[in-house]
This record gives C-alpha cells, sequence and structure tokens, in this order.
C-alpha cells in the first residue's frame, strides 16, 4: 500500500525497527489522525494567543460540523 507524505515522514523519523513494526492496520489508523488535522473549518477562524492559566485561549465560532 502507498502511504501519504505525511506517513511516510513520520516513518522517516523513527528508528527502522520501529517503523517496520507498525502493522498495516496501525498504519492506517495514523494516516487518519494526519488527514483529519485539517479537516474542521469555521465560519471564523480567529486564533490570538492570549495567556490563560498555564496555556492559551482560542476563539473559533462558527457552526459545528462534526
Amino acid at each position: 500500500m502507498r502511504w501519504s507524505a505525511d506517513i511516510a515522514r513520520f516513518l522517516s523519523r523513527l528508528p527502522p525497527a520501529l517503523a517496520a513494526s507498525f502493522s498495516p492496520e496501525q498504519l492506517a489508523a495514523i494516516e487518519l489522525h494526519f488527514s483529519m488535522r485539517n479537516r474542521v473549518r469555521h465560519t471564523i477562524d480567529w486564533r490570538w494567543r492570549v495567556p490563560f492559566l498555564r496555556g492559551y485561549l482560542v476563539v473559533l465560532a462558527g457552526r459545528e460540523r462534526r
């Protein structure tokens, strides 16, 4: 099976023995994760880093499409 550029880059950063140990099902799940990173689009996607406690506050507005 041919994997995406994200999976190829991910596997290239691992030790060869570890990269070879993933099953096709595991690699498919990892690829699904990479493909979902940019999936959700919001009408307003305004990201401004506002320090908040130990993290940051991010404001997203729009219709939920999950």
